[in-house]
């Protein structure tokens, strides 16, 4: 199946009030977990559902995990159920922040199978748009034809640490440059980032709008990261699948394999635990020593 990546808003729009059309509001705030349904409930787009980010696209985080762990496989398919989601649901998922937050969305519906695409400026975009808006939260009817949920795309903590001595992946870290460089850090207990790790800030992927630059340079500038230093043809496949996507918690990398999927770059993998699982990691080794 091929992924698909955008929607524009115009396209959303004219989609509107379709029977298969799921969509899904990610607004997220990480310093105030309570501002996304605060801000959904004073106006979202039509038939649009509320997505918590922290309760029901992640599990509880641990003393093992990052800060955003997925769920159990058979907890978010629960959750799709929910959401009125199966098989044949056309799904659009927003934010307000260029995709950041609803591009984690993206990446764990799609590798279900299911067909998902982010709003391409988010909310913002459709505002500017003037499009339509509402208060009104649908009612969502339970979907019968549960999907089987699975997380093929996932890379766990064991496969990075083992990449050390087999060199099988090539990590792409998706946080500001200040944060990989170990100049600030005001999130996890110990600064900078995984060894051999290549910095791609999520946000170079949008112009000043938030709106994803165009797919020539959006691969321009793929093509200059990968060349630089692991000499990666982004055209072959096989080449391509050694990346894998970290961030600080495993939610912004995605918008990185969104962005390289928007322009045909077969990305997919996710370290999900990403520098707050490395951080906990680092820590324990300091305390042993």
């Amino acid at each position: 199946m091929t992924i698909k990546t955008l929607i524009s808003v115009d396209e959303l729009s004219s989609l509107l009030g379709g029977r298969d059309l799921v969509v899904l509001d990610c607004r997220f705030y990480l310093t105030d977990l309570e501002k996304g349904a605060r801000v959904y409930q004073e106006s979202h787009i039509p038939g649009a559902i509320f997505v918590d980010l922290h309760t029901q696209l992640a599990g509880t985080e641990t003393e093992f995990t990052g800060r955003h762990p997925l769920p159990l496989e058979v907890e978010f398919s629960e959750q799709l159920a929910s959401w009125g989601i199966d098989p044949n649901s056309q799904i659009v998922v927003y934010d307000d922040m260029g995709g950041a937050f609803a591009a984690r969305a993206w990446w764990m519906l799609a590798q279900q199978g299911l067909s998902v695409r982010v709003l391409d400026g988010g909310f913002p975009e459709w505002r500017r748009s003037e499009k339509q808006v509402t208060v009104d939260v649908p009612d969502v009817a339970l979907s019968k034809d549960k999907i089987e949920v699975s997380y093929p795309w996932l890379i766990h903590e064991d496969q990075i640490v083992s990449n050390f001595e087999s060199n099988q992946y090539i990590l792409i870290d998706a946080r500001m440059q200040d944060r990989f460089n170990g100049e600030n850090e005001n999130m996890d207990p110990v600064a900078g980032h995984i060894p051999g790790a290549l910095n791609r800030p999520f946000f170079d992927n949008l112009n000043e709008q938030q709106v994803f630059k165009s797919e020539e340079q959006l691969k321009g500038e793929f093509e200059v990261l990968l060349n630089a230093e692991h000499n990666v043809d982004i055209e072959d496949s096989s080449s391509v699948s050694s990346l894998v996507h970290y961030c600080g918690s495993g939610v912004t990398a995605c918008h990185n394999v969104l962005a390289m999927n928007q322009v045909g770059i077969e990305a997919k993998y996710v370290y999900v635990g990403s520098w707050s699982q490395w951080a906990k990691r680092m820590v324990k080794m300091m305390e042993s020593h």
